[in-house]
């Protein structure tokens, strides 16, 4: 690793986060811990494509990542932005995110937290899944 880990967000897992219709994992700003994560080149990407009329969020790249999860099992995944309703911003983890539900035994009412990290220059994330206290 490159830098230390540094906490990004907390979440309780909601039935869209962990449904395969929606394949996502939605990181809303305004519950962000920290937002100053991503590279001047990464938020200059993620901007012109939210800036750009004629990509809608499903055509836009978005950000290449490595999510990394408690049992050190590296996944691909993309971190994009997006208005989900007007002047409402969330960042979204997508391509795989199911995949990461399935290995991970997630569920509705997890808690998990997120941080991030660097990795030769590489944006990654560190998920860290917690049974939900019942």
């Amino acid at each position: 690793m490159n830098q230390a880990l540094s906490l990004i967000f907390e979440t309780t897992l909601s039935q869209t986060d962990v449904n395969p219709c929606y394949n996502r994992l939605l990181i809303p700003f305004k519950k962000l811990i920290r937002d100053d994560f991503l590279t001047p080149d990464e938020t200059r990407i993620l901007e012109e494509e939210e800036e750009d009329e004629e990509i809608n969020n499903d055509e836009a790249m978005g950000v290449g990542a490595i999510l990394v999860d408690h049992r050190n099992q590296k996944w691909g995944v993309i971190l994009k932005r997006r208005e989900v309703k007007k002047d409402i911003w969330t960042y979204a983890l997508i391509c795989g995110w199911n995949d990461i539900v399935k290995a991970n035994g997630l569920k509705d009412g997890d808690y998990i937290s997120l941080r991030v990290f660097r990795h030769r220059g590489i944006l990654c994330f560190d998920l860290d899944p917690r049974l939900a206290l019942s």
